[in-house]
Protein backbone atom coordinates (compact mmCIF):
# COMPACT_ATOMS: atom_id res chain seq x y z
CA UNK A 1 0.00 0.00 0.00
CA UNK A 2 2.89 2.35 0.77
CA UNK A 3 4.68 1.13 -2.51
CA UNK A 4 1.59 1.75 -4.25
CA UNK A 5 0.86 5.28 -2.78
CA UNK A 6 4.56 6.65 -3.03
CA UNK A 7 4.54 5.62 -6.96
CA UNK A 8 1.22 7.36 -7.34
CA UNK A 9 3.10 11.05 -6.02
CA UNK A 10 5.46 10.13 -7.96
CA UNK A 11 3.60 10.35 -11.27
CA UNK A 12 1.71 13.53 -10.00
CA UNK A 13 4.75 15.27 -9.95
CA UNK A 14 6.29 14.09 -12.81
CA UNK A 15 3.48 15.52 -14.34
CA UNK A 16 3.34 18.45 -12.82
CA UNK A 17 7.10 18.94 -13.78
CA UNK A 18 6.25 18.39 -17.45
CA UNK A 19 3.09 20.81 -17.14
CA UNK A 20 5.18 23.42 -15.88
CA UNK A 21 8.19 23.05 -18.76
CA UNK A 22 5.58 23.05 -21.00
CA UNK A 23 4.12 26.19 -20.18
CA UNK A 24 7.44 28.25 -19.60
CA UNK A 25 8.03 31.09 -22.46
CA UNK A 26 10.65 29.77 -24.24
CA UNK A 27 13.35 32.73 -24.41
CA UNK A 28 14.56 32.78 -27.87
CA UNK A 29 16.81 35.74 -29.07
CA UNK A 30 15.43 38.24 -30.94
CA UNK A 31 15.65 38.44 -34.76
CA UNK A 32 18.18 40.85 -35.96
CA UNK A 33 16.32 43.31 -38.19
CA UNK A 34 16.10 42.88 -41.46
CA UNK A 35 18.21 45.71 -43.94
CA UNK A 36 15.89 48.64 -44.53
CA UNK A 37 13.22 47.67 -41.10
CA UNK A 38 13.59 50.10 -37.94
CA UNK A 39 14.36 49.69 -34.50
CA UNK A 40 11.62 48.72 -32.16
CA UNK A 41 13.10 50.29 -29.47
CA UNK A 42 10.53 52.54 -27.61
CA UNK A 43 10.77 56.28 -27.89
CA UNK A 44 11.52 58.34 -24.97
CA UNK A 45 8.53 59.46 -24.38
CA UNK A 46 6.14 57.14 -24.10
CA UNK A 47 4.07 56.76 -20.95
CA UNK A 48 4.36 60.54 -20.73
CA UNK A 49 2.23 63.16 -21.03
CA UNK A 50 2.36 66.74 -22.25
CA UNK A 51 0.15 69.37 -22.28
CA UNK A 52 -0.09 73.45 -23.70
CA UNK A 53 -2.46 75.33 -21.74
CA UNK A 54 -3.42 78.78 -23.82
CA UNK A 55 -6.07 81.33 -24.87
CA UNK A 56 -8.88 80.26 -27.38
CA UNK A 57 -6.57 78.68 -30.60
CA UNK A 58 -8.52 79.61 -33.43
CA UNK A 59 -6.60 81.28 -36.17
CA UNK A 60 -3.93 83.60 -34.02
CA UNK A 61 -0.83 82.06 -35.60
CA UNK A 62 0.94 82.74 -32.30
CA UNK A 63 -0.63 79.80 -30.90
CA UNK A 64 -1.64 77.51 -33.81
CA UNK A 65 2.36 77.26 -34.44
CA UNK A 66 2.63 75.96 -31.05
CA UNK A 67 0.31 73.47 -31.25
CA UNK A 68 1.78 72.27 -34.45
CA UNK A 69 5.20 72.25 -32.87
CA UNK A 70 3.61 70.13 -30.14
CA UNK A 71 1.86 67.51 -32.29
CA UNK A 72 4.93 67.15 -34.10
CA UNK A 73 7.02 66.61 -31.20
CA UNK A 74 4.75 64.24 -29.86
CA UNK A 75 5.22 62.00 -33.32
CA UNK A 76 8.52 62.17 -32.67
CA UNK A 77 9.25 61.43 -29.01
CA UNK A 78 6.34 59.20 -28.21
CA UNK A 79 4.48 61.36 -25.77
CA UNK A 80 0.33 62.09 -25.26
CA UNK A 81 -0.02 65.81 -26.34
CA UNK A 82 -2.54 67.53 -25.15
CA UNK A 83 -4.03 71.11 -25.72
CA UNK A 84 -5.99 72.91 -22.96
CA UNK A 85 -7.67 75.76 -24.61
CA UNK A 86 -8.92 78.55 -22.10
CA UNK A 87 -11.76 81.21 -22.63
CA UNK A 88 -10.80 83.45 -19.27
CA UNK A 89 -8.56 83.95 -16.92
CA UNK A 90 -10.42 81.10 -14.73
CA UNK A 91 -10.09 78.76 -17.08
CA UNK A 92 -6.26 78.67 -16.72
CA UNK A 93 -5.82 77.93 -13.73
CA UNK A 94 -8.69 75.26 -13.73
CA UNK A 95 -7.48 73.45 -17.12
CA UNK A 96 -3.89 73.64 -15.13
CA UNK A 97 -5.28 71.77 -11.73
CA UNK A 98 -6.79 69.33 -13.86
CA UNK A 99 -4.16 68.46 -15.31
CA UNK A 100 -1.74 68.07 -12.23
CA UNK A 101 -4.39 65.60 -11.00
CA UNK A 102 -4.26 63.72 -14.28
CA UNK A 103 -0.12 63.22 -13.51
CA UNK A 104 1.03 65.23 -16.75
CA UNK A 105 4.28 65.46 -17.12
CA UNK A 106 5.13 68.90 -18.49
CA UNK A 107 2.75 71.76 -18.60
CA UNK A 108 3.72 74.89 -20.54
CA UNK A 109 2.15 78.24 -20.52
CA UNK A 110 1.65 79.24 -24.42
CA UNK A 111 1.62 83.05 -24.02
CA UNK A 112 1.59 85.69 -21.19
CA UNK A 113 -2.52 84.95 -20.24
CA UNK A 114 -1.24 81.53 -18.46
CA UNK A 115 1.11 83.61 -16.20
CA UNK A 116 -0.92 83.77 -13.23
CA UNK A 117 -2.49 80.74 -13.01
CA UNK A 118 0.94 78.58 -13.84
CA UNK A 119 2.84 80.89 -10.85
CA UNK A 120 0.38 79.78 -8.70
CA UNK A 121 -0.43 76.21 -9.54
CA UNK A 122 3.54 75.54 -9.91
CA UNK A 123 3.95 77.29 -6.50
CA UNK A 124 1.28 74.98 -4.43
CA UNK A 125 2.47 71.51 -7.04
CA UNK A 126 5.70 72.03 -7.08
CA UNK A 127 6.90 68.40 -7.43
CA UNK A 128 3.23 67.74 -9.21
CA UNK A 129 4.70 68.41 -12.95
CA UNK A 130 7.67 70.05 -14.85
CA UNK A 131 6.56 74.06 -15.94
CA UNK A 132 7.57 76.24 -18.55
CA UNK A 133 5.95 79.66 -19.77
CA UNK A 134 6.36 80.70 -23.24
CA UNK A 135 6.81 84.59 -23.81
CA UNK A 136 6.19 85.92 -20.09
CA UNK A 137 8.21 85.60 -16.83
CA UNK A 138 6.83 84.72 -13.56
CA UNK A 139 8.23 84.34 -9.92
CA UNK A 140 7.90 80.69 -9.25
CA UNK A 141 11.23 79.40 -9.69
CA UNK A 142 10.30 75.82 -10.27
CA UNK A 143 8.47 77.57 -13.64
CA UNK A 144 10.71 77.38 -16.86
CA UNK A 145 10.33 80.73 -17.83
CA UNK A 146 11.40 81.69 -21.90
CA UNK A 147 11.82 84.85 -22.90
CA UNK A 148 13.65 86.76 -26.14
CA UNK A 149 15.92 89.19 -27.63
CA UNK A 150 13.32 90.66 -29.25
CA UNK A 151 15.44 93.94 -29.55
CA UNK A 152 18.17 91.95 -32.53
CA UNK A 153 14.08 91.33 -34.90
CA UNK A 154 13.75 95.29 -33.89
CA UNK A 155 17.68 96.03 -35.50
CA UNK A 156 16.37 93.85 -38.27
CA UNK A 157 13.56 95.64 -38.93
CA UNK A 158 15.26 98.94 -38.56
CA UNK A 159 17.74 98.10 -41.08
CA UNK A 160 15.08 96.99 -43.26
CA UNK A 161 13.41 100.59 -42.85
CA UNK A 162 16.55 102.07 -43.64
CA UNK A 163 17.39 99.97 -47.39
CA UNK A 164 13.73 100.63 -48.22
CA UNK A 165 13.08 104.39 -47.84
CA UNK A 166 16.73 104.55 -49.28
CA UNK A 167 17.61 108.12 -48.29
CA UNK A 168 13.73 109.12 -49.25
CA UNK A 169 12.77 110.47 -45.89
CA UNK A 170 15.56 110.60 -42.80
CA UNK A 171 12.32 110.71 -40.59
CA UNK A 172 11.22 107.02 -39.34
CA UNK A 173 7.86 106.69 -37.41
CA UNK A 174 6.74 103.50 -35.10
CA UNK A 175 3.19 103.17 -33.81
CA UNK A 176 3.66 100.84 -30.11
CA UNK A 177 1.09 99.76 -27.98
CA UNK A 178 2.74 101.64 -24.73
CA UNK A 179 5.75 103.59 -24.33
CA UNK A 180 6.05 101.53 -20.69
CA UNK A 181 9.71 100.07 -20.18
CA UNK A 182 8.70 96.75 -21.71
CA UNK A 183 8.51 98.61 -25.10
CA UNK A 184 12.16 99.78 -24.93
CA UNK A 185 14.08 96.99 -26.07
CA UNK A 186 11.51 97.09 -29.24
CA UNK A 187 12.27 100.86 -29.80
CA UNK A 188 16.16 100.50 -29.18
CA UNK A 189 16.76 97.96 -32.02
CA UNK A 190 14.52 99.66 -34.58
CA UNK A 191 16.53 102.70 -33.83
CA UNK A 192 19.90 101.30 -33.87
CA UNK A 193 19.15 99.16 -36.89
CA UNK A 194 18.32 102.23 -38.69
CA UNK A 195 20.89 104.39 -38.32
CA UNK A 196 23.21 101.69 -38.87
CA UNK A 197 22.32 102.49 -42.23
CA UNK A 198 21.20 106.15 -41.81
CA UNK A 199 22.87 107.96 -39.34
CA UNK A 200 20.98 111.04 -40.38
CA UNK A 201 17.90 109.37 -39.20
CA UNK A 202 15.04 111.09 -36.65
CA UNK A 203 12.18 109.16 -35.01
CA UNK A 204 8.77 109.73 -34.31
CA UNK A 205 7.02 107.12 -31.69
CA UNK A 206 3.14 107.42 -31.10
CA UNK A 207 1.06 105.08 -28.33
CA UNK A 208 -2.14 103.88 -29.19
CA UNK A 209 -2.90 102.88 -25.34
CA UNK A 210 -4.65 99.60 -26.21
CA UNK A 211 -3.82 96.43 -27.47
CA UNK A 212 -6.43 96.14 -30.46
CA UNK A 213 -7.39 99.91 -31.62
CA UNK A 214 -7.21 99.93 -35.23
CA UNK A 215 -8.25 102.96 -35.35
CA UNK A 216 -6.23 105.12 -33.05
CA UNK A 217 -2.82 103.21 -35.04
CA UNK A 218 -4.39 104.42 -38.38
CA UNK A 219 -4.79 107.95 -36.69
CA UNK A 220 -1.49 107.70 -35.37
CA UNK A 221 0.31 106.62 -38.58
CA UNK A 222 -1.32 109.14 -40.90
CA UNK A 223 -0.17 111.93 -38.46
CA UNK A 224 3.45 110.31 -39.02
CA UNK A 225 3.55 109.73 -42.52
CA UNK A 226 2.07 113.46 -42.60
CA UNK A 227 5.75 114.44 -40.52
CA UNK A 228 7.50 113.04 -43.30
CA UNK A 229 7.50 109.07 -42.42
CA UNK A 230 8.41 106.80 -45.41
CA UNK A 231 8.49 103.68 -43.52
CA UNK A 232 6.14 103.41 -39.74
CA UNK A 233 7.31 100.17 -37.93
CA UNK A 234 4.17 98.89 -36.57
CA UNK A 235 4.32 97.41 -33.27
CA UNK A 236 0.70 97.74 -32.08
CA UNK A 237 -0.68 94.38 -31.49
CA UNK A 238 -4.32 94.14 -32.72
CA UNK A 239 -4.26 98.02 -34.00
CA UNK A 240 -1.35 96.84 -36.62
CA UNK A 241 -4.40 96.25 -39.09
CA UNK A 242 -4.84 100.08 -38.75
CA UNK A 243 -1.31 100.66 -39.86
CA UNK A 244 -1.50 98.50 -42.13
CA UNK A 245 -4.64 100.27 -43.90
CA UNK A 246 -3.24 103.84 -43.57
CA UNK A 247 0.13 102.41 -45.54
CA UNK A 248 -2.16 101.17 -48.52
CA UNK A 249 -4.11 104.38 -48.45
CA UNK A 250 -1.47 106.34 -48.11
CA UNK A 251 1.82 104.86 -49.74
CA UNK A 252 4.25 104.46 -46.99
CA UNK A 253 6.13 101.46 -46.33
CA UNK A 254 5.60 99.78 -42.80
CA UNK A 255 6.10 96.05 -40.96
CA UNK A 256 4.28 93.87 -38.82
CA UNK A 257 5.34 91.88 -35.40
CA UNK A 258 5.15 88.17 -34.17
CA UNK A 259 3.98 86.56 -37.12
CA UNK A 260 4.43 86.86 -40.73
CA UNK A 261 1.49 89.89 -41.78
CA UNK A 262 3.26 90.35 -45.06
CA UNK A 263 0.31 90.35 -47.48
CA UNK A 264 -0.12 89.86 -51.40
CA UNK A 265 -2.63 92.54 -51.61
CA UNK A 266 -0.92 95.49 -49.26
CA UNK A 267 2.60 95.67 -51.12
CA UNK A 268 3.38 98.22 -48.59
CA UNK A 269 3.59 95.64 -45.49
CA UNK A 270 7.33 94.80 -46.28
CA UNK A 271 8.20 92.65 -43.73
CA UNK A 272 7.33 91.38 -40.39
CA UNK A 273 9.55 90.85 -36.97
CA UNK A 274 8.92 86.89 -36.01
CA UNK A 275 8.89 85.75 -32.78
CA UNK A 276 8.68 82.39 -33.50
CA UNK A 277 6.57 79.92 -31.20
CA UNK A 278 6.93 77.31 -33.43
CA UNK A 279 10.46 77.06 -33.28
CA UNK A 280 10.32 77.63 -29.55
CA UNK A 281 8.34 75.03 -28.50
CA UNK A 282 10.87 72.63 -30.33
CA UNK A 283 13.65 74.16 -28.41
CA UNK A 284 11.89 73.41 -25.51
CA UNK A 285 11.04 69.81 -25.75
CA UNK A 286 14.32 68.98 -27.49
CA UNK A 287 16.18 70.00 -24.35
CA UNK A 288 12.88 67.89 -22.12
CA UNK A 289 13.79 64.96 -24.19
CA UNK A 290 17.49 65.48 -24.38
CA UNK A 291 19.19 65.50 -21.15
CA UNK A 292 19.43 69.58 -21.11
CA UNK A 293 16.22 70.60 -19.47
CA UNK A 294 16.81 72.56 -16.23
CA UNK A 295 14.23 75.05 -14.45
CA UNK A 296 16.67 77.96 -15.40
CA UNK A 297 15.09 80.36 -17.29
CA UNK A 298 16.21 80.97 -20.90
CA UNK A 299 16.59 83.82 -23.38
CA UNK A 300 16.64 83.03 -27.01
CA UNK A 301 16.93 85.19 -30.17
CA UNK A 302 18.56 85.11 -33.51
CA UNK A 303 20.55 82.16 -32.85
CA UNK A 304 18.34 80.07 -31.34
CA UNK A 305 16.03 80.32 -34.73
CA UNK A 306 12.78 81.95 -32.40
CA UNK A 307 13.83 86.03 -33.48
CA UNK A 308 14.30 87.02 -36.68
CA UNK A 309 12.25 88.90 -40.18
CA UNK A 310 10.73 88.05 -43.03
CA UNK A 311 12.74 87.56 -45.99
CA UNK A 312 15.67 87.31 -44.03
CA UNK A 313 15.88 84.97 -41.72
CA UNK A 314 12.10 83.62 -41.77
CA UNK A 315 10.79 82.50 -45.73
CA UNK A 316 7.43 83.04 -47.08
CA UNK A 317 5.10 82.60 -49.90
CA UNK A 318 4.38 85.82 -50.32
CA UNK A 319 6.00 88.47 -52.95
CA UNK A 320 9.04 90.68 -51.12
CA UNK A 321 8.93 94.64 -52.11
CA UNK A 322 10.14 95.47 -55.02
CA UNK A 323 11.92 98.05 -52.30
CA UNK A 324 14.07 95.85 -51.12
CA UNK A 325 16.88 93.92 -54.32
CA UNK A 326 19.03 91.25 -54.27
CA UNK A 327 21.90 93.25 -52.79
CA UNK A 328 19.91 94.57 -49.67
CA UNK A 329 18.54 91.22 -48.88
CA UNK A 330 21.86 89.89 -48.81
CA UNK A 331 23.67 92.65 -46.21
CA UNK A 332 20.30 91.67 -43.97
CA UNK A 333 21.78 87.98 -44.17
CA UNK A 334 24.44 88.80 -43.08
CA UNK A 335 23.72 91.20 -40.27
CA UNK A 336 21.41 88.51 -39.13
CA UNK A 337 24.94 86.10 -39.29
CA UNK A 338 26.37 88.81 -36.84
CA UNK A 339 23.82 88.99 -34.64
CA UNK A 340 23.45 85.06 -34.82
CA UNK A 341 27.59 84.48 -34.21
CA UNK A 342 27.93 87.44 -31.79
CA UNK A 343 29.99 89.49 -33.58
CA UNK A 344 26.99 92.01 -33.40
CA UNK A 345 26.21 91.76 -30.20
CA UNK A 346 22.93 93.05 -29.09
CA UNK A 347 22.25 91.30 -25.81
CA UNK A 348 23.32 94.36 -23.11
CA UNK A 349 21.60 97.60 -23.78
CA UNK A 350 21.23 101.17 -21.94
CA UNK A 351 18.01 102.35 -20.07
CA UNK A 352 16.17 104.25 -22.31
CA UNK A 353 17.30 107.38 -19.93
CA UNK A 354 21.30 106.67 -20.86
CA UNK A 355 20.59 105.59 -24.19
CA UNK A 356 18.92 109.55 -24.82
CA UNK A 357 21.71 111.29 -22.30
CA UNK A 358 24.41 109.68 -24.11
Amino acid sequence: MKKALALFLALVLSMSLMTACGSKKEETPAAAPESGETSSEALPGEGMKIALVCDKVGTQVFLTQMVDALNEAAEKYGFEPTVAECADSAAFEDNMRALVAEDYDLIIGGGWQAGDAINKVATEYPDAANYALIDSEVEAENVKCISYREQEGAYLIGVIAALTTDGESHTYGAVHVNEGPGSWKWRFGYMEGVKSIDPDAQFVFNYVGSYSDPAKAKELAIQQYEQGCVFINSAAAGGDSGTFEAAKEKGFYTSGQDVDLTDPENPYIVSSQIKDTYQSVWNLLDEFFGGSYTNDNSVWGVSEGTIGAVHVTHETANPRSERLSDDDIATLKQVADDIRTGKLDLTNYPTEEAYFAG
